[in-house]
């Protein structure tokens, strides 16, 4: 069938009316009565042919003709070829990939049959992407699936993709349903929304056993810190998760292990974990009081029991480094800015002294709810802990710690610190210092500014007294030399800070006292951080908005001003002017991963003429070099990937040099573990399968048995989709380059035709 349309370049009645012109023009031309009237005829013809291909190009006639074509069918099947198909598919130990195998052996009749109906059945296996199964028209299935991780997501989205312009009816997935990519590509969901959008059924179909059925037997660690870091002679709390199926009311010993630099290992303390249920998962506490300093390995063990299948997941390793005289620090917040008191956690987090932080929140909402204030217990545990060596105040009231009549112990406990050595530091906020009626408790003579004895601030709905605050932006400065305020190499202490952002704002101090010494103010002379000594050394600190810093580029910068600050507070300012310190953020890798550390000077403000040389140790204990690269204070090394390709135990070694002399190094050691992802889940998740299918329901999809998939086979078999399309054949005057030529040959033929003739009879 075929209809003819028009598509004019003008609408129908301008048309017209071009034409009638056009034909007029014929009847006005110059007169031929020098030619005879059937030469008149000839000229007046081919002109009117040219005004007919004109109005021809104009209307641009085309034709639509319907034509039936036979489309082949396509049915994928998309096979999980990853290592986790070599783990049982049942209780009897059959593996996973020979479900498969077994599963399409006992349907290649049907397969055939569905071949003979013109449909196009596609094998495919899949990892982290799907690759062809076939081979010269054959399939040809793996002996052993070898894949490195399951991303069903990618596979499912990157297969339906391909086939986007054919006549996809189905799509049949087999996997065990646990997804292992760590970064995949594409979100399962997403993937089968895709199939959903393409109005194509999803069969899933679930290899292994569930997780919660008994069956499966497997204790795993599955979560442990990669790195702990205390003092000497503090104790340790380790924290692991374990989870076990299979194993209800059975005693699962769990130890911690401990191995000192001479490869010594012993066991330092076990718990029992006796799961209630087929599936638990239970967070085990273990902990370890290291006699010395020095450079640890730890590992969490759950001791293998008879019957698990992957036992590679039993234990995880972890590194401890215990410092001798580490600094630990209690950071006491109130309602100070989340911003300021993220950030600082963060920075003591990142320092590589051997900073140990416990931070306590104190909101000032909690005196609505809480019947006795000031606090005790806890809190009242921690200012009475003779190992904080620094304190923190973060905007905390003085009403949440101290009251005349009924409780005087907290402060009293912090101003016995504070006469023994540790430091402290209070932050600016709506109440801190006066604002915070400090003037009227112990600590009005220890710290270094003066306070309003008549300065108070409420608590909303109360407004802000702002005479308390400088309400602007303020640029700080400092006002000479010193360990604190020191940010770079620079010899000019003022050039760092010149490019530091503002702080949003800051209290008002009423005054600064004699003994006291201002290290920072701003640019009109207010003072911002001040500082002072009653026993140990003590902080005043105006600001709460350094975290602009960091948003503003200038973290390293931040991080430095924050831990020289504790390490000052401390009294450890010069204790490590040559040490070489090494900064490795984890400690626990696959291999051929992508690491990179911070390295550097314990003191650089001083260190001029200093080198670092940086080398990984490799477990073979060949030596590579790093190339080491200078950011501000720091210098930052990136390892080769190729290096870290074997399991094992790596090292980074820094040395420090100056005038061809060893002045320090330092070694941060690392694991890299072949702890295979695929395997170290037994349990099949059946779930994220029967998820996947409800996406296609309405389209027919569903999640299967691997022996129910001969039933979906014989309902496509009984039910063959049409396969016979109409497809429209368009073709539009001047839409072709053949059609153009054709058209613009003949308009120019007659054009020149007409000349050749006049030429020819004398009339030009």
């Amino acid at each position: 069938m075929s209809a003819w349309t028009l598509q004019p370049i003008l609408p129908f009645s301008m048309m017209a009316i071009v034409a009638i012109m056009m034909v007029g023009m014929l009847l006005i031309g110059p007169a031929f009565s020098k030619i005879t009237a059937s030469k008149k005829i000839k000229l007046t013809l081919i002109r009117l042919g040219v005004v007919l291909m004109a109005l021809l190009a104009m209307l641009r006639p085309g034709c639509i003709q319907q034509t039936e074509q036979t489309q082949s069918a396509v049915l994928l099947f998309l096979l999980d070829t990853s290592r986790s198909m070599q783990l049982p598919h049942e209780a009897d130990d059959s593996s996973r990939w020979q479900a498969i195998v077994d599963m399409l052996n006992q349907n290649i009749e049907r397969l055939d049959k569905l071949k003979e109906q013109q449909v196009d059945v596609r094998f495919y296996g899949f990892s982290n992407g799907p690759q062809p199964l076939e081979k010269d028209g054959e399939v040809v299935l793996p002996t052993t699936p070898r894949g490195a991780e399951t991303d069903i997501g990618s596979a499912v989205f990157k297969l339906s993709q391909d086939v986007r312009n054919e006549r996809l009816i189905g799509m049949i997935l087999a996997s065990d349903g646990v997804q292992n990519a760590v970064d995949p590509e594409i979100e399962i969901t997403e993937a089968a929304s895709t199939l959903d959008d393409m109005q194509v059924p999803l069969y899933a179909i679930t290899l292994g056993l569930r997780g919660d059925t008994g069956q499966v037997a497997d204790i795993a660690v599955t979560s442990l810190a990669e790195q702990h870091r205390i003092a000497v002679k503090n104790e340790l709390g380790v924290n692991a998760t374990v989870v076990a199926r299979g194993f209800a009311n059975q005693d699962i010993p769990i130890q911690l292990l401990v191995t000192d630099s001479t490869g010594n290992e012993q066991v330092v303390d076990t718990q029992i974990f006796q799961p209630t249920e087929a599936y638990e998962q239970q967070q085990i506490s273990l902990s370890y009081i290291p006699p010395e300093p020095g450079q640890f390995r730890l590992r969490v063990l759950a001791e293998p029991q008879n019957g698990e299948v992957a036992r590679r997941n039993n234990d995880l390793p972890s590194f401890l480094t215990v410092y001798e005289g580490g600094v630990r620090i209690l950071y006491l917040s109130g309602n100070n800015s989340w911003w300021e008191q993220r950030e600082l956690r963060n920075a003591l987090r990142r320092a590589a002294q051997g900073f140990e932080l416990v931070y306590v929140p104190v909101p000032n909402d909690r005196r609505t709810r809480e019947t006795s204030w000031p606090l005790g217990g806890q809190i009242t545990q921690y200012l009475q802990d003779p190992n904080f060596d620094v304190i923190i105040l973060g905007d905390v009231d003085a009403r949440a710690l101290f009251n005349p009549d009924t409780q005087t112990g907290n402060l009293k406990a912090l101003e016995m610190a504070i006469d023994r050595g540790a430091g402290l530091m209070m932050l600016g906020g709506y109440h801190s210092f006066g604002p915070g009626r400090y003037y009227h408790t112990p600590l009005a003579d220890i710290l270094p500014v003066k306070m309003d004895p008549g300065a108070n601030q409420e608590f909303p709905p109360a407004p802000l007294r702002k005479e308390y605050h400088l309400d602007r932006e303020l640029k700080l400065i400092p006002t000479r030399k010193h360990f604190i305020t020191t940010l770079s190499n620079e010899e000019d202490v003022t050039q760092s800070w010149k490019s530091m952002p503002p702080l949003k704002g800051a209290n008002r101090f009423f005054g600064v006292k004699d003994q006291a010494e201002i290290l920072l103010e701003t640019e009109s002379g207010r003072p911002i951080l001040v500082s002072g000594r009653i026993g140990g050394r003590v902080l005043a600190f105006a600001g709460d908005s350094t975290w602009r810093w960091v948003f503003s580029g200038k973290r390293d910068e931040h991080n430095t001003f924050w831990r020289q600050i504790i390490l000052w507070l401390a009294a450890k300012d010069g204790v490590e002017s040559d040490t070489v310190w090494i900064d490795l953020p984890e400690r626990r890798f696959q291999p051929n991963a992508f690491i990179d550390f911070t390295t550097g000077i314990g003191d650089r403000m001083d260190d001029k003429d200093y080198q670092l040389k940086a080398n990984l140790i490799q477990p073979d204990q060949t030596s590579v070099p790093v190339t080491l690269t200078p950011e501000g204070d720091i210098d930052r090394g990136e390892l080769e990937r190729e290096t870290l390709g074997n399991p094992g135990d790596y090292q980074i070694e820094v040395t420090g040099i100056r005038n061809e002399t060893e002045i320090g190094k330092a070694i941060a050691e690392f694991i890299v573990i072949d702890r295979d992802k695929e395997k170290a889940i037994s349990a099949a998740d059946p779930e994220q399968m029967q998820r996947l299918a409800s996406q296609t329901e309405k389209h027919g999809g569903q999640a299967l048995a691997p022996t129910e998939l001969a039933e979906v086979l014989d309902e496509i078999i009984a039910n063959p989709k049409q396969m016979k399309i109409e497809i429209p054949l368009k073709w539009q005057l001047g839409d072709s380059f053949p059609d153009a030529l054709l058209y613009l040959i003949l308009f120019a033929g007659l054009l020149s035709f007409e000349w050749y003739l006049r030429k020819k009879w004398g009339l030009v």
